[in-house]
């Protein structure tokens, strides 16, 4: 496999689509600084899944695309499309294999593999462990060359996993470990909730020992109460029917009068009816009469409004020019105002510069107060300790002065050959004394520099700290929060899955709606509110909240056999196409009122097709705000209406009030809370992955700024390390140069005598120099002295510049707040001044189009009109008197007819009261018929019929009756029975089995996922010793190589092959060994080159993309390194990015990059075989 081809449009500078293809061999990259070579491996990177805008040069991502030129437009996308030739199947996919990888400016972007769009991870998945990836060692930059000496041993290690392919096995760790983790959670959650059933069962066992013997109390009750029943009915029936043979005959003689009655009442309707068709007749014409008096009317005002117009009219012009001329006063006026308002606002902007001045000179006063002056403290600390080290020298000068005054005394012989060599040495000291002297000063001048930026990298350190505790503990806080409320969630769905809120008849209902057809659901379950109304609406369901809705009467038919057969309970159901609906008659009445909120069922949403069965429950209900004003809604509406505010309080129709607070919130409508939770659980999960994502941010800071420390420290430690050096060497140095100057003197004995002053004067000067550091020594302790006393009055001028520049911002705050108020004034007045101009316009318009002829001919017309008016009312007048005449006549011929119809409907009145008597008999007779039927239905679901044929004779029915009371009271006494229990009993100690039966194999998950990372473990450790031990093997044989001798070795820094450092050993040839911080830069790249080519030997991969990684290195290593990468077979593939000679003469290909146009890239490629061919032609 190798790389073919790439291709680019929209990357950074190369804003036209370019390829590049390569071969195998080296292909060199070359071009000036800034013409965008390293664009090429970048974009190769890229293409590969790279997620750091950083890393690529970039602020964020979409910095990538072509940001355009002065003569060119901006790209809105950026594309890079990556060729393999994956002959020899090195990749598990096609024998081709094109990566493309697309961004917009957008935000949007895609992956693409054979153009197939995939993920990312798909990308990273293809290249991972092939040792191709975007942070692999196949692509490797100057930055990552000096990243293998400055990272950590631990860091150092990532490249070796690489190389070794344990990167999936380190992936699929993780994703166990995951795992592992999550398992671990859900056992820990199936103990609470174990522990959670255990606590129930206690309780259940009580309340299901309770509902068996009611159950055995309630069958007896049953079977009693149906012989009692049956018996009343028996009794009532016979009664019902005497009654009724009486109330046929009345009806009977009803039924001759009521035919009498039809035909006086016919003869009366055909009369009336005439009588109401004279008086329509009438009215018609009163109507017409009355129109046309309204338009006579109309049109006598109308002619009598014109004529005044037309005397009004020139008035009127008068007044509009009189109003423009007015108007065009004011604009003049707005326009001058306007200006003086601009001539403000110029005056207060300039104001504003000036305080901005002012504040920043405020500012960078403050700083400097700000200095701490325990810095200058320990910089005269330091001053002192030097004028001690002199004191020290100066006395050591005299003592070794006075001992050569005594050695010039007893030594006075003359070496005249010694005295030459001594010169010579005495010229080449001073120069080396002179170059030490300066590198001395150099590196004091750096250590400063170093201190300062690590101090400022420390406190920025410090600031992170503090960031990422906060975040910290917030992030504990969301996640705590996000734990309980998914836990509330998980309870309630089970709730809901389970059916455990519901009465045990319709729990049972709706576990087996797959065995009932039509059955839909419980009310509870259909229906969503808003939770402010949870309260209200859960008062005015009640138990409606567990009413079944079904599709038709059937339906409910089959629910109620299955759960009689069953014995399973009672339920209520709700035909679709029997249920009735109910409205509130008086909204209107009461829609206006204070505190009303709305009717019940239109604060529920819910399916149309359930609109009858909410009518039925919660049409008439009234929903209130408070209790005052449901009281004053329930007086207003006579106390005939349920009325329930919104903390549950009730009034019901009759007057009563019922409410107060429930222990424990109604778990019925679990749903809404769901809905709730749910939206909550989204919530405080992007809180948490925001969270996150701001620690991870923090985290990655922090390991920078840890970096920066380090480097820093190193760098420090060195250079004080180098200047200890420097200030020995120069000691040495010094005392070298007065020791030659002594041997000098010595050995000049025509100079003996001058020696002996000069060693006299430099004794008595040394003396005066020593008095003089006593002096400054008392001076540097008095200036301490002063700066600890002073801290107080910096502090006061601190405190006064701040007070300074706090009026200043003030004022200029004050001058911010006049501008904005101008501003606004400006388009105020502005505003009004084109209104104003618009009236102008409107009202000259008005003027040129005001025409006094038309007056005079709507005049004409409207006499016309009136004239055909009055016509046509005098005719409508003569028809009125005819109509009253037949009117009369017709009333006559009614007053006899009623007298006769009077007469037949006492008759009838008479037989309506006896019919009314009994039937209110046979109504209250079938009221208690039906209350003892549907009593009959709903205790024991079964017909009058049915019931005869299982009840027992009563003899007795009074005594059968206190029989039946004495079971009621011992039911009764034992007071609220749970019948769920006994299901509930069953399910939860069947729940806590099951629970205890996962909990075993999530233990057998948990051994089986941690002997799974334990195998991984052991194949990354042989994998990465195995690796290791022929990478180290190849780097010793490379090092030596590459430098012309020399020794380097690869050390563990600890036995734990998966977490082990690797430390780097090098000797160069001729050097002792050393620290690789000690090292040039030339000697690091070299060591680092070694160590890559040792890696590409051991795991050899198709293809190598290095980017000026020789940059650091002198001619001579260049050339090595160059002939180095020609050493590896034909098929190995070399993609250089470089502008060093020794690099290029090594290529094969070479590819140019220039920007003829400024801000482009482009591509110039030449084969050297080719071009090396045709010079030869040429010479």
């Amino acid at each position: 496999m190798y790389l073919k081809q790439i291709e680019m449009v929209g990357f950074k500078s190369f804003a036209d689509r370019t390829k590049l293809t390569f071969d195998t061999g080296v292909t060199a990259i070359v071009g000036p600084n800034g013409s965008g070579k390293s664009n090429v491996t970048e974009s190769l990177r890229w293409a590969l899944g790279e997620q750091s805008a950083k890393s690529l040069r970039g602020a964020k991502m979409p910095d990538i695309i072509f940001a355009g030129t002065q003569k060119r437009r901006a790209l809105n996308y950026a594309e890079v499309i990556v060729t393999f030739d994956n002959s020899d199947n090195y990749l598990p996919s096609e024998k081709t294999v094109v990566v493309t990888r697309r961004l917009y400016r957008n935000g949007d972007s895609e992956f693409l593999i054979n153009d197939k769009k995939v993920r990312l991870r798909d990308v990273h998945e293809l290249f991972m462990d092939t040792g191709l990836g975007r942070d692999s060692f196949s692509i490797i930059s100057q930055g990552k060359i000096e990243a293998i000496f400055n990272s950590k041993p631990e860091e150092r290690r990532a490249i070796f996993e690489e190389a070794a392919g344990v990167l999936k096995y380190k992936t699929r760790k993780k994703e166990t470990e995951s795992k592992l983790s999550a398992t671990q959670e859900n056992m820990d959650r199936l103990d609470d909730i174990i522990y959670e059933l255990d606590g129930q069962l206690t309780p259940l066992r009580a309340q299901r020992d309770v509902a068996l013997q009611f159950r055995e109390l309630d069958e007896k009750r049953g079977q009693l109460g149906l012989s009692v029943l049956v018996a009343q009915l028996t009794a009532e029936k016979h009664q019902h029917e005497q009654i009724t043979e009486e109330l046929e005959t009345v009806s009977r003689s009803l039924t001759e009068i009521d035919q009498v009655e039809t035909a006086v009442s016919r003869e009366l309707g055909t009369l009336k009816q005439k009588r109401r068709d004279v008086e329509q007749a009438q009215e018609k014409m009163q109507d017409e009469l009355l129109q046309l008096t309204t338009a006579k009317s109309d049109f006598q005002s109308k002619i009598t409004i014109y004529h005044n117009q037309a005397q009004m009219s020139q008035k009127s012009e008068a007044e509009r020019t009189s109003r423009i001329q007015l108007l065009t006063d004011k604009v003049a006026e707005l326009g001058e105002e306007l200006t003086k308002l601009s001539d403000k606002l110029s005056d207060n902007q300039a104001n504003k510069s000036d305080l901005t001045a002012q504040i920043q000179t405020l500012e960078s006063k403050l700083a400097n107060l700000s200095e701490n002056p325990e810095d200058a403290i320990e910089r005269l600390r330091a001053e002192f300790v030097d004028l001690v080290n002199q004191e020290a020298q100066l006395s050591n000068r005299i003592t070794k002065n006075t001992s050569e005054l005594n050695n010039i005394v007893a030594n006075a012989a003359s070496r005249s050959d010694e005295n030459k060599l001594l010169s010579d040495k005495y010229t080449t000291l001073k120069a080396e004394l002179a170059e030490t002297s300066q590198q001395a000063a150099d590196l004091k001048a750096l250590i400063a520099k170093l201190l300062s930026q690590y101090q400022t990298a420390e406190t920025t350190g410090k600031q992170l700290d503090a960031q990422h505790e906060q975040l910290q503990t917030g992030l504990f806080a969301a996640m705590d929060t996000l734990n309980k409320t998914k836990a509330r969630l998980s309870s309630l769905e089970n709730i809901r899955a389970s059916h455990a809120n519901f009465y045990q008849g319709v729990k049972a209902v709706l576990q087996a709606s797959d065995q009932l057809p039509g059955v839909i659901g419980a009310i509870a379950d259909l229906i969503r509110f808003d939770k402010k109304y949870a309260t209200a609406i859960d008062i005015a369901l009640g138990a409606g909240s567990q009413n079944v809705v079904v599709s038709d009467e059937q339906a409910a038919k089959a629910a109620i056999n299955f759960l009689k057969a069953q014995r399973l309970g009672r339920a209520t159901f709700l035909p679709l196409t029997t249920i009735k609906p109910r409205y509130f008659s008086k909204l209107a009445q009461v829609s206006g009122m204070p505190g009303f909120v709305d009717v019940a069922q239109n604060l529920v949403s819910y399916d149309a097709q359930l609109a009858p069965a909410l009518s039925n429950l919660l049409g008439s209900v009234l929903i209130v705000d408070n209790n005052d004003n449901a009281s004053k809604i329930a007086r207003a509406l006579n106390f005939t209406a349920r009325i329930v505010a919104l903390d549950g309080t009730e009034i019901r129709p009759g007057g009563s009030f019922s409410g107060g607070a429930n222990k424990k919130q109604s778990t019925t409508f679990t749903n809404v809370e769901i809905d709730a939770l749910t939206q909550q659980v989204i919530g405080f999960d992007t809180q948490v992955r925001a969270l996150e994502t701001q620690l991870q941010d923090v985290q990655a800071k922090r390991s920078e700024i840890n970096a920066v420390l380090s480097d820093l420290r190193q760098k420090g430690e060195a250079s004080r390390l180098d200047s200890q050096a420097c200030t020995l060497k120069e000691q040495a140095l010094l005392a070298t140069k007065a020791d030659i100057e002594s041997r000098l003197a010595l050995s000049n004995v025509s100079g003996e005598q001058t020696r002996v002053g000069k060693l006299k004067a430099g004794n008595l000067s040394s003396t005066e120099r020593l008095d003089t550091i006593a002096v400054e020594k008392e001076q540097i302790n008095t200036a301490i002295a002063q700066l600890k006393s002073s801290q107080s009055e910096i502090k006061a001028m601190t405190e006064q510049v701040r007070q300074d520049l706090q009026g200043k911002q003030l004022a200029c705050n004050d001058i911010l707040s006049d501008i904005r108020h101008e501003t606004t004034e400006i388009k105020r007045l502005t505003a009004e001044k084109s209104a104003l101009d618009q009236e102008i316009k409107a009202l000259a318009v008005e003027n040129e189009t005001h025409d006094a002829s038309l007056t005079a001919d709507r005049l004409a017309t409207l006499s016309d009109n009136l004239s055909k008016v009055s016509e046509k009312f005098d005719a409508t007048s003569i028809k009125m008197v005819s109509l009253k005449f037949e009117r009369e006549d017709l009333t006559a011929q009614l007053d006899e007819l009623a007298l006769t119809h009077e007469a037949t409907n006492r008759e009838k009145q008479d037989l309506l009261t006896q019919k009314t008597r009994f039937g209110l008999s046979l109504e209250s007779l079938e009221s208690l018929l039906i209350k003892r039927q549907n009593k009959l239905i709903d205790a024991y679901q079964m017909s009058f019929d049915a019931a005869k044929t299982l009840a027992q004779e009563v003899t007795n029915l009074p005594e059968s009756e206190r029989q039946l009371q004495g079971l009621e009271t011992q039911i009764r006494r034992l007071g609220p029975v749970n019948l769920a229990a006994i299901d509930q009993f069953d399910e939860v100690n069947k729940r806590r089995d099951f629970l205890n039966t996962q909990k075993d194999d999530l233990l057998h998950a948990k051994a089986l996922l941690e002997a799974t990372i334990d195998e991984m473990d052991d194949e990354v450790k042989v994998k990465f010793k195995t690796t290791f031990e022929a990478i180290r093997l190849a780097f010793k044989t490379n090092f030596t190589q590459m430098f012309g001798g020399g020794q380097a070795d690869l050390i563990l820094n600890s036995e734990n092959l998966l977490e082990a450092g690797i430390e780097i050993d090098v000797q160069p040839p001729g050097k002792k060994l050393a620290s690789l911080n000690l090292m040039s830069g030339g000697e690091k790249s070299l060591t680092a080159l070694a160590l890559l080519f040792s890696i590409i030997r051991v795991r050899t991969v198709p293809f190598v993309v290095l980017d000026e990684v020789e940059a650091a290195l002198d001619e001579a290593n260049v050339k090595r390194f160059g002939d180095y990468m020609t050493r590896f077979d034909e098929n190995s593939q070399f993609i250089v990015v470089t502008h060093r000679k020794g690099t290029m003469k090594a290529a094969k290909v070479m590819y140019g990059v220039t920007m003829q146009e400024g801000g482009i890239s482009k591509i110039v490629s030449v084969k050297l075989k080719d071009f090396v061919a045709e010079e030869q032609e040429k010479s």
